[in-house]
């Protein structure tokens, strides 16, 4: 009888606690990386940021990286700041670049890179990028360069 009562005690609490849980509070929020080059899109499905201290330069760095829902790419994309996190529009200390993961074909690197921050803080940020990316002696447009991200 003891065991019993024990049981349903414990299912009970178990109950009370998934009926009582606010939906929102356990949803880790998504992440947005995507541009299109020379008019094919990528879109990063495993995105990553966060913020580093540069040894070199002693500045702080954002780094966005992801892969594509295929595994098929990696993409990143890097904005040293010049003093410290904050909106606006940077072309200097930008890098970006598209590796192809199975080395089907050449990766590519930024080249002419603007990246527009309209909003960041310790957790969040959010802006566009267009530019250039270079292989060899190819160039192609990256265009509709787009991300809202949490940073961890």
């Amino acid at each position: 009888m003891r065991m019993k009562l024990f049981m349903v005690a414990v299912i009970a609490a178990i109950g009370t606690v998934f009926c009582s849980c606010d939906k929102k509070t356990g949803i880790t929020p998504s992440s947005i990386f995507s541009f299109k080059l020379d008019g094919a899109q990528y879109q990063s499905n495993a995105t990553e940021a966060y913020v580093t201290d540069t040894v070199y330069a002693g500045r702080k760095t954002l780094v966005l990286d992801g892969v594509t829902n295929n595994f098929g790419h990696h993409m990143e994309l890097m904005i040293t700041f010049p003093d410290s996190l904050k909106a606006g529009t940077y072309t200097e200390d930008v890098e970006m670049s598209l590796m192809n993961i199975q080395e089907k074909e050449p990766g590519y690197l930024g080249k002419n890179i603007k990246v527009i921050i309209t909003g960041i803080n310790s957790k969040h940020a959010e802006g566009t990028f267009s530019g250039v990316l270079i292989s060899g002696e190819t160039e192609k447009p990256l265009t509709d360069g787009t991300f809202k991200i949490v940073i961890y």
